[in-house]
């Protein structure tokens, strides 16, 4: 079983993972030279790519003893959907007020940062056909075009630019991520050679996908009651910060195209496999050493927030943000303007992600335990 102190290491990596999606979009959007030319270790800040890997991996980790004292899989799993379906019902709905007031904000600032991907419509139909859609379809169900495990239907899907709130397309992976981890988990305790040959299946099934990531998880969560490894984990630790920071490993494009032969499903590209890669090595070297597990449990009260922040940040940046951004840019230089609009747009976050946390995210919690 996970300790405590375990558990708030992965809380504050969680934590650190969500200030890089946040950083991610706010760079590519109001600093879009800084986000493509940059120097290699100033990527690491804002990749993230890799972050929401790690997301997955510490899935794996955490639910895999949770569901190991459950009950009946049907009924964890309706528990599992409750968790993730409520805070995404509510973030859609908070998006969908933003975006109606202010659906405008993003392309004016757009014009002043040179932002193509800020200048998309990403503002999604503020309608209530769109949004029932998103939250009982899109966000959890069947995915984004560009991000479904059901590629057979992939070009009946809407684009993840139509979303009302695109980071939800994670969430489509974490649902089903956490009923794969629930069979294995059962798998496991009725029978420990299936166990090993649904895990030699998956990785035969998904190769490169991100969906293996869940498993790895799964694997990593009895590390976590093991002896450290302080040099093995940090040499893992500064791997996975290199292959973040320096993308497009030739070797590793090789191992993503040698595994795509035999794997039905895989990476599209060396990018997302790299950022796999990235965040397993990550992941792995935090389980294994002692001083990254004491730092990361200083920040467990920000992972606390993280699914808050995660779920509501977007929405705010493309209307407040961008809709303080646009006066500050007609009196300032634009880099103090930028400057400016980033400590706003981080405080509201965090008072938005605490509210979040406390009236949305919490109850959550409590109402699928309730199922139990």
């Amino acid at each position: 079983m996970t300790r405590p102190g375990k558990v708030q290491f992965l809380e504050g990596l969680r934590g650190i993972a969500a200030l890089q999606v946040v950083l991610l979009h706010f760079v590519t959007g109001f600093l879009p030279d800084t986000a493509e030319h940059a120097v290699a270790p100033l990527h690491v800040l804002w990749d993230g790519h890799t972050a929401v890997y790690v997301f997955f991996l510490i899935s794996g980790a955490v639910l895999t003893p949770s569901f190991a004292r459950g009950g009946a899989w049907p009924r964890q799993a309706l528990k599992r959907l409750v968790r993730l379906g409520v805070p995404v019902t509510a973030a859609a709905v908070l998006a969908l007020i933003l975006l109606a007031a202010m659906p405008n904000a993003h392309i004016m600032a757009a014009r002043v940062t040179g932002s193509g991907w800020l200048a998309m419509d990403s503002s999604g139909a503020t309608t209530l056909t769109h949004l029932l859609r998103e939250i009982t379809l899109d966000s959890l169900i069947l995915g984004y075009r560009e991000y479904t495990l059901f590629a057979p239907i992939a070009g009946r899907l809407p684009l993840l630019e139509h979303a009302l709130n695109a980071p939800s397309w994670s969430l489509h992976l974490e649902l089903y991520g956490s009923l794969l981890l629930l069979a294995l988990v059962m798998l496991r305790a009725r029978s420990p050679r299936a166990h090993a040959a649904a895990v030699i299946m998956c990785a035969i099934l998904f190769g490169t996908h991100p969906m293996f990531l869940f498993v790895i998880g799964h694997l990593c969560a009895t590390w976590l009651g093991n002896p450290p490894r302080p040099a093995i984990g940090a040499a893992l630790i500064v791997l996975g910060l290199t292959m973040s920071a320096i993308k497009d490993w030739t070797v590793l494009e090789a191992a993503r195209v040698a595994i795509a032969r035999f794997a039905p499903v895989a990476a599209p590209n060396l990018f997302q496999f790299q950022s796999q890669c990235a965040a397993v090595a990550l992941f792995v070297g935090v389980l294994l050493n002692p001083f990254a597990q004491r730092s990361l449990s200083s920040c467990r009260q920000l992972g606390r927030l993280s699914f808050s922040i995660y779920l509501s940040h977007f929405p705010i940046m493309f209307t407040l943000a961008c809709a303080g951004f646009i006066p500050l840019a007609g009196v300032l230089p634009q880099p103090e303007a930028v400057a400016v609009t980033f400590i706003g747009f981080v405080a509201v976050v965090l008072l938005v992600a605490t509210g979040f946390e406390r009236l949305v995210d919490r109850p959550a919690v409590r109402i699928s335990r309730l199922m139990a």
